[in-house]
């Protein structure tokens, strides 16, 4: 109560006490900054305090993180490559153990019963092998191509499907810079057999798309002149965003009275034809441009203008009506594919009118096929997934499998290929002994042969149309049909007929059954499994011919094996670089980023020291000032 008089007394210092308080204060906060710069190493801790360097920070500091992970990435990649390495180093021991077992097997150098074990250990070997081809590191299946989430290999009861695909997994190095990663099972061990395909010839329609022509590289559409002589009209036709060749012929017809032009698909069913209904049509590009030229109708004056090949691309969508040029694949009513892949299947083609129709009914009836377009956008692309096993793809009464250009013998197969590669024997004293249905012997000497249909036609002119080679119309294979007699037809069993799978014989006395041979080009899958699986068939059956060949693909598939291991050597070595280079670029990055960042100590420590004195200097200030005691206030 006693102070309550003397409060007023106090306003006149006021002014003073707030300025002291206000110094005080800032001082405080100075030191704080001072002493969260040394704490932290910050220099400033919000962008208003320093922008610019705030703005070189934020962009340094974004740079460095992508770095960093840039750097994850190398590391991540190293391991799986290492690991990849080292996967397919275990299957070059497994072929070099393969190559002893094939050698000790060959000939009389051993017993059944030895053969018998060498075949179990064979068999021991596809086990160990199919397990390395299912090696899971770091989540993923490492020889799966880009299905890594399931284990790519599966041993059936006689053959090993394959069920990764060939695709590449690549990761960022840097900014502008990608290396694979992964080995898919096919390049790694072998899982596939060579892509069966052919140029089927897509014919254009008018639902062709734009971007589908020219094997899938499309043209880049814009303006066009279009002159016609009747009327003296020009037009400036404006293409862009056309999708289909029908969109090009609506916008071209549109921009003239109905029906003086036309546009429609030429006669070779290839590309366009811009016709006039009187007089002449001109067709030209603008001044910088050459749109035309690129769809093949620059040209006249004519009275109908016949453009280029357009070359359109194989698509999914593509129906087969338009395929071999327009002219389709033949009746697909009780015809369609006979497929063999272990065992038979036969795909009915009656429903389908796209290439995508065909892909899945094949699909249907054997799920062991790898299914796509060729590399080169103008035929079919199918694969066996079974290693182990013969494929093959053959007619079933038509011509289907030629006219889709997926029939695996044909007339231009060379007989150097045949047998899985061993082809045939020919000379002039090695020949092609037939023995007629009238008893006679025709001796056919191939010397010269290169493709099948050149052995076909020496034994065509022998009688001709008397005695007629063709190939099967079931299946693959050569038919022999002779009319010269009710007796056997029959082919020796030398290494010739053997060889052209038409040793055998007809034993009927119709002259219209053929003696059907079998298929002497069964495709197979290269690499490691179906080598090991046939050298333990081999073993167990004594086939010192198969034996043989087998040795032979064993030498092939180490080689191809150490180069695949190359390569992975050559990505690691890139990889290292990169990652120093990293190494580099992050400590210049940070450098960077201390300038316009870090703390610098000394001064801080000096600025800190001397503000620890002002402060220690304004307080003894204002108590002095203030005489902040209960004294005064008595």
């Amino acid at each position: 109560m006693g102070l309550g008089p003397l409060l007023p007394g106090r306003i006149p210092g006021s002014l003073q006490s707030a300025r002291l308080t206000q110094t005080i204060q800032s001082n405080q906060q100075l030191l704080t900054h001072l002493q969260n710069q040394v704490a932290t190493n910050q220099r400033y801790f919000v962008g208003s305090e320093d922008p610019a360097a705030a703005s070189r920070a934020i962009s340094l500091q974004s740079l460095l993180e992508r770095k960093t992970q840039f750097s994850t990435n190398v590391s991540t990649n190293q391991s799986l490559l290492n690991a990849s390495d080292t996967a397919i180093g275990s299957i070059s021991d497994a072929l070099n153990r393969a190559k002893q077992l094939a050698s000790g097997g060959i000939g009389a150098s051993s017993s059944p019963e030895e053969k018998e074990a060498l075949a179990a250990e064979a068999l021991s070997l596809v086990r160990q092998v199919v397990n390395t081809g299912n090696t899971s590191f770091r989540g993923r299946y490492l020889f799966g191509g880009s299905q890594a989430a399931t284990a790519p290999f599966t041993l059936l009861s006689d053959s090993v499907r394959y069920g990764g695909d060939t695709r590449q997994i690549q990761t960022y190095l840097d900014l502008n810079s990608t290396v694979t990663n992964n080995v898919d099972g096919n390049t790694a061990i072998g899982g596939l057999t060579s892509p069966i395909s052919a140029d089927v010839n897509p014919a254009a329609t008018l639902q062709t798309r734009v971007r589908d022509l020219f094997g899938g590289q499309g043209v880049a559409l814009g303006n066009i002149s279009v002159s016609l002589s009747s009327g003296a009209q020009t037009a400036t036709v404006d293409l862009t965003g056309a999708d289909t060749l029908q969109d090009i012929k609506t916008r071209i017809e549109g921009s003239f009275t109905s029906g003086s032009v036309t546009v429609s698909i030429n006669p070779a069913n290839n590309g366009l034809r811009i016709s006039a209904a009187t007089g002449t049509v001109t067709v030209s590009d603008l001044t910088g441009n050459h749109i035309a030229v690129d769809l093949g109708i620059s040209g006249g004056p004519a009275a109908a203008i016949t453009g280029a090949d357009l070359d359109p691309q194989l698509t999914l969508t593509t129906p087969l009506s338009a395929l071999n040029g327009g002219t389709g694949i033949g009746a697909t009513a009780g015809t369609g594919l006979r497929i063999v892949n272990g065992t038979t299947s036969v795909v009915d083609l009656s429903t389908a009118t796209t290439i995508e129709d065909v892909f899945n009914l094949i699909q249907q009836a054997d799920p062991d096929v790898s299914l796509g377009i060729n590399a080169n956008g103008n035929g079919l692309a199918i694969q066996g997934r079974s290693s182990g096993v013969d494929f093959s793809i053959g007619e079933n009464n038509g011509t289907n499998a030629t006219l889709l250009g997926v029939r695996t013998t044909t007339g231009s197969t060379l007989l150097s290929s045949l047998n899985h590669g061993t082809g045939v024997p020919f000379s002039s004293s090695l020949t092609l002994n037939i023995t007629r249905r009238d008893g006679s012997v025709a001796n056919v000497d191939l010397t010269g042969s290169v493709t099948l249909q050149d052995a076909i036609t020496k034994i065509n002119a022998v009688d001709p149309g008397n005695l007629v080679a063709s190939l099967n119309t079931v299946g693959n294979g050569l038919s022999l049909a002779d009319n010269s007699g009710t007796s056997a037809l029959a082919v020796d069993a030398n290494e010739v007929g053997t060889a052209l799978g038409l040793s055998g014989a007809e034993t009927g006395s119709n002259p219209l059954v053929p003696l059907v041979g079998r298929d002497p080009n069964p495709q197979e899958v290269i690499g490691s499994l179906n080598i090991l699986l046939r050298l333990q068939r081999a073993l167990s059956t004594g086939d010192n011919q198969e034996l043989s060949r087998l040795n032979g693909l064993i030498d092939k598939e180490l080689v191809r094996n150490a180069n695949t291991r190359g390569e992975i050597g050559g990505r690691l070595k890139t990889l290292d670089a990169a990652q120093n280079h990293l190494e580099e670029q992050k400590i210049g990055i940070q450098e960077g980023l201390s300038e316009d960042f870090d703390t610098d100590l000394a001064e801080v420590l000096t600025q800190l020291v001397n503000q620890q004195a002002i402060f220690e200097a304004v307080l003894k200030t204002a108590t002095q000032s203030l005489q902040l005691s209960l004294v005064n206030y008595l």
